[in-house]
């Protein structure tokens, strides 16, 4: 059976420690089995290596609320 390669998306807040570099550490690992990850927040984690293979940085420009 062929082992096909997904596309994720993953979306994370920013942060130095927490959620950010979970989701930082999960999407590494994902691409480097041959998936396509792409990160989606406000600015890039700390832990991003945006030049490894299969890793994609989508930066969102969040809007002040009152």
């Amino acid at each position: 059976m062929a082992r096909s390669n997904l596309k994720i998306g993953i979306i994370c807040y920013p942060t130095f420690g927490g959620s950010g570099v979970i989701a930082t550490e999960l999407g590494t690992a994902l691409a480097n089995n041959g998936h396509k990850v792409h990160f989606i927040t406000s600015s890039q984690p700390v832990k991003l290596n945006v030049f490894e293979k299969n890793i994609f940085f989508h930066e969102v420009v969040l809007n002040s609320y009152p």
